[in-house]
């Protein structure tokens, strides 16, 4: 059966006799260098796409063989009721044979242990500590603060995440996103330290999450870049921002703030409407993203959901308490209400410090025309990046855009390119500073 080793400086897939037929294909090797990172999927057959050419297979049972598809080559050995070992290549553009290796094993576990503290090896450690801070009303959040290792205090990123009931990591209770536990480590192996924090309300933090409004949660973004600079010790003038989603608002409004002075503002999916216009928009892609039948009985039942968007945003304009019931669902109606209000372009029109935005071709939750906004407003230096495939969730899905394809996206990683992308022009303005 295949086998994964590290002979030296170089990853080695070796074949028996009869999967080199199968598959068309001597042993694989792939430098150490070149692999972007490991882990382990329950269901090979699951995370395997493309089409087979050449190789063998029998379904649900044996697949040997090379995968294209979506601009991406696999070779693939799986077998069923095996978990698989998947390991990401700096792609065939950077010089590697194939994209990507899914390689099942009844040792997944440690395979992929094992080549993962190979690959560690080579390079900077990361080192993760537990921290606290409080917010200017004195809620006490708590964080993460990753630095590379054996590192002075030197640049620092704060990391926001997107909206709702978020933790450091990016993951809500229902579904885990992890896009900012991704970027911490990132920016780590690229010199760059980082926090990111709970959200009130949410894992450590204190406070209550269903009262917190978009001004706290701005407050609390002002109050941990001040603790970066005073208690941790980082220098005033090496800190950045990152903010997805929401925390791309966040960012606008601390990079516009010169008083906070912010020497670098990254915005991942960051819009450049009002909130309102936001959700308004944002319901007409979900609609869009339904499948034809669903899409069919909404027209033959006369359902107008962009009036009843409408409508639910003028109720929640109406509310007057911190929480308002829609249907069934308990709302955080103080934050509906700023958030509403929230207008990104004065504030845009005041940032001097370098600006890059990134947003998917296929985000349904923040237009990417949005891009061009941004280019248009901010003053100072301004990259904008409006990356093929990808989605809300930081992950590339070649298929049509869908709330629906959440859970399937989020079993794959934060796309790397998006990572590298990322900490490279992060650590990049923060050492001219």
């Amino acid at each position: 059966m295949a086998e994964l080793s590290v002979c030296g400086n170089e990853l080695v897939l070796t074949l028996t006799r009869m999967e080199k037929i199968a598959g068309v294909h001597g042993d694989v090797t792939v430098p150490l260098a070149q692999v972007r990172d490991v882990d382990v999927v329950a269901d090979a057959f699951a995370n395997i796409g493309g089409t087979r050419a050449p190789g063998l297979a029998v379904p649900r049972r044996i697949r040997i063989g090379t995968c294209r598809g979506g601009g991406a080559r696999t070779f693939v050995v799986a077998r069923g009721r095996l978990p698989a070992v998947r390991v990401r290549t700096v792609g065939r553009a950077a010089g590697a044979e194939f994209d990507q290796l899914i390689v099942s094993s009844a040792d997944a576990l440690v395979v992929a242990g094992r080549i993962r503290d190979a690959v560690e090896d080579g390079r900077p450690g990361v080192t993760e500590r537990e921290v606290a801070f409080r917010s200017g009303d004195g809620t006490l959040l708590a964080g993460t603060l990753t630095v590379p290792d054996g590192g002075q205090p030197g640049p620092v990123a704060l990391i926001l995440t997107g909206s709702g009931q978020v933790d450091r990591d990016g993951d809500h209770p229902q579904l885990s996103i992890g896009i900012s536990r991704a970027l911490a480590n990132a920016l780590a192996r690229n010199g760059v330290a980082s926090l990111r924090y709970d959200k009130r309300g949410v894992g450590r933090s204190g406070g209550n999450f269903c009262s917190a409004g978009f001004a706290d949660n701005l407050e609390d973004a002002a109050s941990a870049i001040e603790w970066l600079r005073t208690t941790a010790g980082f220098a005033r003038s090496a800190i950045a921002v990152i903010g997805h989603s929401e925390g791309a608002c966040h960012a606008i409004a601390l990079g516009a703030d010169r008083g906070v002075g912010i020497a670098a503002v990254v915005l991942l999916a960051g819009p450049a409407a009002t909130g309102e216009a936001t959700l308004m928009w944002q319901s007409g892609q979900v609609m869009a993203g339904l499948s034809a039948p669903v899409r069919m009985l909404v027209r033959v039942l006369r359902i107008d959901v962009a009036a009843r968007q409408r409508n639910a945003l003028r109720r929640l304009r109406a509310s007057s308490g911190d929480v308002a019931w829609m249907g069934p669902r308990r709302i955080n109606a103080r934050w509906f209400r700023e958030f509403l209000d929230f207008d990104p372009k004065p504030l845009l029109q005041q940032i001097h410090s370098p600006v890059i935005a990134i947003t998917g071709a296929k985000d349904i939750q923040v237009d990417p025309n949005d891009l061009e906004v941004v280019a248009a407003l901010v003053p100072g230096p301004v990259d904008t990046v409006r990356m093929p495939d990808l989605t809300h969730l930081m992950r590339r899905d070649p298929g049509t855009p869908s709330l629906g394809a959440y859970r399937r996206l989020v079993r794959e990683p934060v796309d790397p390119e998006v990572l590298e992308l990322v900490s490279d022009w992060t650590a990049g303005h923060l050492r001219r500073v």
